[in-house]
């Protein structure tokens, strides 16, 4: 689903849905195990954004027009002639700028939000399976990210019992990360539940979900 055809804009629409919150985990080092097949990302340190396709807007967690969003007009273009529209109106992402200097200007992909007309008389699609629809995207390094582009956040998946290596290492890798940067670009990682559908609603920008959960170097 992925095209290389620029889009013209269109009116921007209302909002779908407000970007989904994880649940707080306290530090990875202290967390109970998970059982199940969970993803880990790292947590970027950005501006979290829902991105409409078609038309470039973008908006804030708390659901209100981006007000840097004109920073991001070269990435935002990138994005919008990478993805189908059709298939992809809503696209939830880390915008990098400001806060840290690193990427500035660049889009972090971490999730599609297909609506119920992209996927019809289908089940609504799993992590993994948006996940797989991103795969075109090219993933972000920890130590090289260039600004006014557009990357998918990195993720490791592994069945979780005692001792969660591929989190550890994204945890690690984060960590490594920052002291290189000398900077906080990242904040810790997240964890997904590979089967989780995206929590579409508009009741409360503070809404969590308990398949993701946050776990951030300091509380």
């Amino acid at each position: 689903m992925i095209v290389g055809v620029t889009l013209p804009r269109i009116a921007s629409p209302a909002l779908y849905t407000y970007p989904a919150r994880p649940i707080n985990g306290g530090p990875f080092d202290k967390a109970p195990p998970k059982r199940g097949t969970w993803a880990a990302e790292p947590k970027w340190n950005g501006w979290r954004g829902l991105v409409h396709v078609p038309s470039g807007a973008m908006w804030n967690r708390h659901g209100k027009p981006l007000s840097i969003a004109p920073e991001f007009r070269e990435s935002l273009e990138i994005l919008r002639a990478t993805l189908d529209a059709e298939a992809f109106k809503w696209v939830d992402v880390e915008a990098l700028e400001r806060r840290h200097g690193i990427g500035r200007g660049t889009l972090i992909v971490l999730d599609v939000i297909p609506t119920p007309q992209a996927y019809r008389d289908q089940t609504a699609p799993t992590y993994a399976e948006r996940r797989s629809w991103l795969s075109p995207l090219p993933v972000a390094m920890l130590t090289e990210i260039k600004p006014n582009t557009v990357y998918l956040t990195p993720s490791t998946i592994e069945t979780l019992m005692d001792t969660p290596q591929a989190a550890q290492a994204m945890w690690d890798a984060a960590r490594a990360a920052n002291k290189q940067y000398k900077t906080v670009v990242f904040e810790g990682i997240v964890m997904k539940r590979t089967d989780s559908l995206y929590p579409v609603q508009l009741r409360n920008p503070e809404e969590t979900s308990p398949a993701w959960v946050k776990h951030r170097w300091h509380f």
